[in-house]
């Protein structure tokens, strides 16, 4: 046999080569598949050499048997391994290079020449890897090899020439003489090489060859922007999440901190998902019973390389992988992982600086407590069904059942720290990249005058997903000052219907150029009421806010677009009710008695601002209102409320602010604020029920944002003095009244 030199592709920079690789097409001299590899391959190697040498054996001719037979007598004489070894040490020399930086690479009978000559060295080569061929040349490979290298083999599922059964027996052959192995099996694929084998065994490459300088997590990068950043952890199971391997399950011990890392992650909004080269089902049967199998979600645990795997499970998690954590003991499964993805995060499983690195993880999100597990599995369940749908993506979705609702005004209260972290989490679709100071979202929400919020949470056939979007902008200028939506609802449509919620409350909404959205309601999204019998319930129990109807509750803010930000620093949530618009009690209701339908608790809060506006009342009465009518109509109610046992405490306006022309346009003008404040100052003097809060005995009219509404200052002295009125309450009048017996 006699090897030379074909081809030589340098550097892409033209300095010296840090990477040698070497494609061996043995007994194929017109077969381009090796030109085309070392191509394809050259921009994402930039420090490589790729060689082509050109291979001539007298003993096999162009017709020769695919099947390595006629080849294997040359490999077993050393022919084949010496001439390559010549031909190698003439690269070695040329360029200083040593065989930690030569990688080997053979397709069909070019692989058996690579296995046999790369085991044979006594210093280990960087890297074998073997396309659609077979290995031979070995009585007993664990004794008569000198070196164990990565190696990878690349095979089709339906290959006639070299078939499926002699790729399985090469991997375990390398498995059981404990050569690091890893297989890429391609389904459907003949005796050829395709483009995601070709990738593949690239990212393969740059991982073994990166693995050469890996160094330990330094301490350094261990801190919180990083810590903070996480939203996904990908474990590795054999060595990482355990100790010992499935080959041997009963020797496996569990690495119980770990273990504790996942659920407390789990607990704080931080999922996990595995990436192990293992078989799928002994795998899960393992995890299963250890009761760890639903800690987890989308599961890739197959034998395929890590960095393409990875790079396919952030994609349909639809995270990016800056935000995602791998984790392994093997350096060139993390060196590859990071080849494919360079901004993802990395941590060696065997490094003493790993466990640190979890515990500061935990410490990072301790302060949320919330789950994402189930929203992510129903986002695993739709990916998987979306992949096996047969036909548009505008037709599966129309399958999804989805639905959505939209939160508004004071009901943004309950939901302040998961909008925030949805502004601070999201980087994909932060559309304005926005970001708010912690515990800062509760004040933005509750000055509703000068901004308003939309919330919006969607759940289809596959689940509940949560709250996924929030727009929100001035009031004065329409202008936008957040758009986030999680990335978990990518692709559905969703963005547009919380864009056109958005423009029904402000025609001339400021959207910058740059936010690729239209408002529109596609047809395959159901908009349900966020105020509709069940939603709102359901929302607040999926949410783990309030759950509305499994409470003693004992007070009603009465306040509308402000009942939220009152109930919130009053500190009385768990057992309040809150208005918000529709979902209010306003004195025109006494008009039609539908007041005497509505729950009204044992304490009341009831701001007189709701009542001042002309939408609130029939218009042919309006002429009458300051005249007698508003006056009927309060005192009904406090006929209402003495006859059932109850008390409110009502709070007035400032009456020191002046009505801007906004709202002396909308009927809130000085004269009915101070006629309508008469009147409850005559009855609160009349009812024992009635309690007055005059606000402005305590309240500079600074603190007003308008006429109606209050800024967070004096929201936080208002909700303190409504707390102390309440705790005053005497105990009696929560106690369940008996009816008298007729």
């Amino acid at each position: 046999m006699k090897i030379s030199f074909d081809t030589k592709l340098m550097p892409f920079d033209g300095c010296d080569p840090q990477l040698a690789v070497i494609l061996i097409n043995a007994a194929r001299p017109g077969d381009p598949t090796p030109r085309l590899l070392a191509e394809r391959w050259r921009g994402h190697l930039s420090k490589a050499l790729f060689a082509l040498p050109q291979v001539e054996n007298h003993q096999l001719s162009a017709g020769a048997a695919q099947t390595g037979a006629s080849y294997r007598a040359a490999i077993e004489l050393g022919l084949g391994a010496t001439a390559l070894e010549d031909y190698i040490a003439q690269i070695r020399d040329e360029y200083s290079l040593d065989n930690s930086q030569i990688a080997v690479v053979g397709y069909a009978e070019g692989m058996t020449l690579a296995l046999y000559y790369g085991l044979k060295q006594t210093q280990s080569l960087c890297a074998i890897i073997g396309f659609s061929g077979d290995m031979a040349g070995f009585a007993d490979l664990r004794s008569e090899i000198s070196s164990r290298p990565p190696v990878l083999l690349v095979h089709g599922e339906k290959d006639d020439v070299v078939l499926p059964g002699t790729f399985l027996n090469n991997y375990s052959r390398l498995s059981e003489a404990d050569v690091p192995v890893t297989a890429c099996f391609r389904p459907g694929l003949d005796h050829q090489v395709d483009d995601l084998g070709a990738d593949s065994a690239m990212f393969f490459l740059q991982g073994a060859h990166g693995a050469r300088g890996i160094r330990p997590l330094k301490k350094k990068t261990i801190n919180e922007d990083v810590a903070k950043s996480i939203k996904l952890v990908i474990w590795d199971l054999d060595e990482t999440l355990w100790q010992g391997t499935l080959d041997d399950a009963d020797a496996i011990t569990l690495h119980e901190s770990r273990v504790e890392v996942i659920r407390r992650l789990n607990g704080s909004g931080v999922v996990s998902a595995i990436c192990s080269k293992n078989d799928f089902e002994t795998a899960r049967k393992k995890l299963e019973s250890l009761g760890l199998w639903d800690d987890f979600v989308f599961p890739r645990i197959a034998f395929v390389p890590k960095g393409a795997a990875i790079q396919a499970l952030i994609s349909d998690m639809q995270l990016k992988p800056k935000n995602c954590l791998f984790i392994d003991d093997n350096d060139i499964n993390l060196a590859e992982a990071k080849a494919v993805l360079p901004d993802l995060h990395t941590l060696d499983a065997k490094d003493e600086m790993c466990d640190a690195f979890l515990a500061r993880l935990v410490d990072a999100h301790a302060g949320v407590n919330k789950s994402r597990v189930e929203e992510y599995r129903s986002l695993q369940n739709r990916v998987t069904e979306s992949q096996t749908f047969e036909g548009s993506r505008e037709n599966f979705l129309h399958t999804c059942d989805i639905h959505v609702a939209i939160a508004t005004s004071s009901d943004l209260i309950d939901f302040a720290p998961r909008i925030e972290e949805l502004i601070n989490r999201t980087n994909q679709l932060n559309y304005l990249k926005t970001r708010v100071e912690p515990g800062s979202m509760v004040n933005y929400v509750a000055e509703a005058s000068l901004r308003e919020g939309f919330a919006l949470f969607a759940w289809d056939k596959f689940g509940y997903h949560g709250l996924v979007g929030f727009i929100s902008a001035e009031t004065e200028t329409e202008s936008m000052q957040h758009m986030a939506f999680s990335c978990r609802i990518m692709h559905m449509g969703i963005e547009n219907v919380l864009l056109e919620r958005a423009f029904q409350r402000f025609r001339n909404l400021q959207v910058p150029d740059s936010v690729p959205v239209k408002p529109e309601i596609p047809a395959w999204i159901t908009v349900e009421n966020f105020n509709a019998p069940g939603i709102r319930e359901r929302i607040l129990a999926e949410e783990k806010s309030i759950a509305a109807g499994n409470r003693d509750i004992r007070i009603r803010f009465m306040a509308n677009c402000q009942s939220g930000i009152f109930c919130h620093y009053a500190g009385l949530r768990d057992v309040a009710e809150i208005d918000s618009m529709p979902r209010v009690f306003m004195m025109p209701h006494v008009l039609n008695k539908s007041y005497l339908q509505q729950h009204f608790p044992p304490a009341l809060v009831y701001y007189i601002g709701t009542d001042f506006y002309n939408i609130m009342w029939p218009p042919e009465l309006l002429g009458i209102l300051d005249k007698g009518l508003y006056e009927v109509c309060a005192t009904e109610f406090c006929e209402y409320l003495k006859a059932n046992g109850n008390r409110m405490l009502l709070i007035t306006s400032p009456s020191g602010v002046e009505p801007s022309d906004f709202l002396v346009i909308r009927g809130v003008t000085k004269e009915r604020m101070e006629a309508m404040s008469a009147v409850w100052r005559k009855l609160a003097a009349n009812y024992d029920c009635i309690d007055l809060m005059d606000v402005d005995s305590f309240l500079s009219p600074d603190l007003a944002a308008d006429s109606t509404h209050f800024r967070v200052e004096a929201s936080r002295e208002i909700a303190g003095r409504i707390a102390d009125w309440y705790k005053a309450l005497p105990s009696t009048l929560f106690e369940p009244q008996l009816a008298l017996a007729g």
